[in-house]
């Protein structure tokens, strides 16, 4: 029986890891604007490596800046590799950094690369040794040459999550049964075009291994051809003897060296604890949140910030009064609720933790008269505010007046930033782990010591938010709009709306007959039957056996791509393409809504309840979740008839009110553009108006297609879509759809004056801010990298528009909400729905319209569009 080995050395491949982190993972950047998305990745390896290999020893290569002994050999290896970008180079000081905290020993010698300090680390292993395993983490193949029985191989087949394991068999599974001994000749022959080696040319990798399957070695087959062996023959022959100096040259530089001077030994890449003081820095540095819990022996043991503890007072009968006096003498009070269930509906109230200054209670629900603790003057603070409200209303409670959310805080503060929790804030501001989802101590839930450690957390955080909204000056905002926003989406997470599943039975049923005639209608073209969800059967058909074109389609590392955006290049080459999108647009719709929607539908209330989140989109705009009812489509017939699925409950009806282009009347309102206040201001249509400026017609003259393609320019280059980009959503050449953006500019200068400013005062000052103070830093605007700096222009131009769009609904919602009458039920983009007896509408949409458009006054009128129905579907 085989012995275990007693130790396991992981040997991680450092610049390899660094170069698919960045690309792997999407750009982050800092509040400071510090791009550290290879820092992420980079990270999230190093503790995915602690957790699945439990390495006894360990140890990171990295290359150093300037040439190798390759260089010598040949003076254009690597030559044909595109300079990666600054964001990546200058983020390889902080992943020494980030190796150093994790107190991972560092190797790199100077005149050799990564993998031949791994080669040489592993070989200083003893050959065929029981005692330990040697592991290689890499992002590519080339110390595949370095697997034997103690030795594999891990590696990244796609970005940084799906890692593949090779040892011996599994090299010769890939290779066709080649072995690790062989990878040298291998690579010899086929080249490698990614470090320009050059190999033998026009000899691939299955002519490599036809060759190495039949003569072993590179010599073998050298030997082969001057001895006239028949079986090389031909072009091969030819192409052999041609390019023998390259192949021997190609070996040398393949072959990963076993004798870099490195002065370590094995006993000194034993296995530390991590530098958890500086390692904690760093994640509150690099705003890494949701790194801590995954560091493995880690959790639960970083040190605690200097914090008060007060000892928790459990309040009783006779001591209720008093706390409720002491409470309402403070200016804060941070609370926290323990419910039984955290989907409102089904939450019963167990208990409530309240911390001042001095003190902590902990109060249980099943006093007469606790409801008071939370009814005082004092200021109540608390985080996820909304889900208390539900709560304690579903529990016949009266939420506190003045209640203030730390996670809205910090929002209006970073809203670039989605880390916002409880944990998250604590990890920041106080440099110590809260664990909102800690192991229950009790019968019914948390301890009260953990519950009011919690509270404890809210109110120091809370000092350190107040401090910063009022340098930044979003105090306002916050009491405007965003803090009274909670209670009013509180408020419309508990009404729900009403689903008719009957409605959506229909529509799944017109939805898999058209699956299955779609289905025979791309099986038809393509020939054969094939699985449509597979994008790797896809691109065969498409692009193999059907041989449509490929210039312009991305290729990635397993071919050309089947994406949306990809296949919409190909629309006019063949009918199946038409198919398949059709194809893929309904069963998305299907799985997304279509199935799921019944599912969702609250048992006791036969009610959908969205939840609204205020802290994610850092235009200030509202999502929504469980389900997410903005990303219904509504460009498609079935997609708008699962509107009609949300009714009215009977005797009642629903409205719909929806402002009218309304980001493009607030560009005209920002940008003072006398064409479009002239437009707005008579009540003509601005799409037409703009088709007839840029296609040279009058107004009279425009046609449905000149009037669509006019908007697309309307909406896309407020938000910089370009020629290229307007060409493809239009069907035009990239020609006209510059003229048509010059002409655009020219008839509209007020807007292209307003960009201008816009983008350089956000250079200037590092943010932009919506009419009403709303503020988002764009760092991308500084980035050197010139896709991340575009997607900043982007962001700058787009948010001071989107932003007072979202200002402007929620200000009406707050109004609205202030009528016990109205029930407001959903918030999608620019509209709104109620529900209300049906004898009762009219009086209801001219109320809704006063409202909304009078909540705030621009150089053009506001206009809302109200509808009646017994469905939101048709109520539009």
């Amino acid at each position: 029986m085989k012995k275990t080995p007693e130790n396991t050395f992981v040997l991680i491949d450092g610049n390899a890891i660094i170069h698919r982190a960045y690309h792997a993972i999407p750009p982050l950047n800092t509040k400071e604007g510090q791009v550290v998305n290879a820092v992420y990745g980079f990270g999230s390896i190093l503790i995915r490596v602690l957790k699945e290999l439990s390495p006894t020893h360990m140890v990171v290569t990295f290359d150093l800046p300037g040439g190798t002994f390759r260089d010598e050999i040949y003076e254009d290896y690597k030559a044909n590799r595109k300079k990666a970008d600054d964001d990546l180079y200058d983020q390889i000081p902080l992943i020494h950094d980030l190796v150093e905290a994790f107190n991972i020993p560092i190797v790199e010698v100077e005149g050799f690369e990564a993998d031949d300090c791994i080669g040489t680390l592993a070989a200083k292993v003893e050959k065929g040794s029981s005692d330990t395993r040697v592991i290689i983490v890499t992002g590519d193949k080339d110390t595949f040459q370095l697997i034997d029985d103690n030795v594999t191989v891990h590696t990244m087949r796609k970005g940084i999550s799906d890692i593949v394991h090779y040892d011996r068999d599994a090299v010769m599974d890939r290779y066709g049964g080649l072995t690790p001994e062989q990878i040298i000749d291998l690579k010899a022959i086929m080249g490698d075009a990614s470090d320009n080696i050059k190999g033998v040319k026009g000899i691939g990798e299955k002519g490599a291994i036809v060759l190495l399957s039949q003569f072993k070695t590179l010599d073998g087959i050298y030997e082969a051809i001057d001895a006239g062996d028949p079986a090389i023959k031909g072009a091969a022959l030819k192409k052999l003897i041609a390019d023998k100096e390259n192949a021997y040259m190609s070996q040398e530089l393949a072959t990963i060296r076993l004798d870099v001077p490195i002065k370590e030994s094995f006993k000194d890449f034993k296995r530390k604890p991590v530098n958890e003081e500086v390692l904690l820095k760093m994640l509150q540095e690099f705003e890494f949140t949701s790194l801590l819990n995954r560091i493995p022996g880690m959790k639960n043991k970083v040190k605690v910030a200097p914090r008060k503890q007060v000892k928790v007072v459990d309040v009783t009968a006779e001591s209720l009064n008093q706390v409720i006096e002491q409470i309402g003498k403070n200016d804060s009070v941070a609370v926290v609720v323990l419910a039984s269930d955290k989907c409102f509906l089904d939450a019963k109230i167990i208990g409530v933790a309240l911390v001042d200054k001095e003190n902590s209670w902990y109060v249980p629900a099943k006093l007469k008269g606790w409801k008071k603790v939370l009814q005082t003057n004092a200021r109540y603070l608390g985080v996820d505010t909304k889900e208390t409200i539900k709560q304690l209303v579903q529990n016949g409670v009266e939420p506190p007046e003045n209640f203030f959310d730390i996670s809205l805080g910090s929002y209006l503060l970073h809203s670039e930033s989605r880390a916002h929790d409880l944990t998250a804030l604590a990890l920041k501001y106080l440099g110590e782990k809260i664990d909102t989802d800690a192991k229950q101590e009790s019968l019914f839930g948390k301890s009260s010591a953990q519950l009011a450690n919690e509270a404890q957390a809210i109110y120091t955080i809370t000092k350190h938010i107040d401090k910063e909204m009022k340098r930044v000056e979003v105090g306002g905002l916050y009491e405007k709009i965003d803090g009274p926003l909670v209670r009013v989406l509180a408020n419309m997470e508990m009404e729900g709306v009403a689903l008719d599943s009957s409605v959506l039975s229909e529509i799944a049923k017109r939805i898999d007959a058209r699956l299955e005639d779609l289905t025979v209608k791309i099986h038809k073209a393509a020939g054969k039957d094939f699985n449509i969800n597979s994008s790797t059967q896809l691109r065969e058909v498409l692009f193999i056996e059907m041989g449509l074109p490929t210039e312009g389609i991305k290729k990635g590392k397993t071919g050309y791509s089947t994406a949306a955006q990809e296949l919409e290049k190909l629309r006019d080459f063949d009918p199946i393409i038409a198919h398949i999108e059709e194809y893929r647009e309904l069963m998305k719709l299907k799985t997304t809504y279509v199935d799921v929607l019944p599912t969702l539908a609250h048992k006791s209330t036969g009610r959908i309840h969205t939840t609204f989140n205020q802290t994610v989109a850092a235009t200030g705009r509202l999502s929504s979740s469980d389900p997410n009812l903005q990303n219904i489509p509504i460009r498609t017939e079935e997609g708008r008839k699962i509107r009609e699925a949300f009714v009215a409950e009977k005797g009642n009806v629903l409205v719909a009110a929806d402002y009218s282009q309304i980001e493009l009347r607030i560009v005209a309102s920002l940008a003072q553009d006398k064409t479009m206040i002239e437009v707005f201001n008579a009540g003509e249509d601005i799409h037409t108006t703009t088709a007839a400026k840029i296609h040279g017609v009058s107004v009279d003259n425009v046609t449905k297609e000149m009037r669509r393609s006019a908007k697309e320019v309307n909406f896309g280059v407020l938000y910089g879509m370009g020629a290229f980009g307007l060409a493809q959503r239009t069907g035009i050449s990239r020609g006209e759809a510059q003229e048509f953006i010059d002409k655009y500019f020219e008839a509209f200068s007020g807007v292209k004056k307003y960009i201008d400013e816009t983008l350089a005062l956000a250079k200037k000052n590092g943010y932009v801010e919506t009419l009403f103070g709303r503020r988002r830093y764009v760092p991308e605007l500084n980035s050197p990298n010139f896709q991340l700096r575009a997607a900043g222009e982007r962001m700058a131009v787009n948010h001071p528009i989107q932003g007072t769009a979202a200002d402007l609904i929620k200000l009406a919602m707050i109004e609205l909400d202030k009528d016990s009458n109205v029930r407001m039920l959903l918030q999608v983009h620019d509209e709104l729905i109620f529900e209300v007896k049906k004898s009762e509408a009219d009086a209801l949409v001219k109320k809704v319209k006063k409202v909304m458009e009078g909540v705030m006054e621009l150089r053009v009128p506001i206009i809302v569009h109200a509808g009646v129905g017994s469905s939101w579907g048709s109520a539009k």
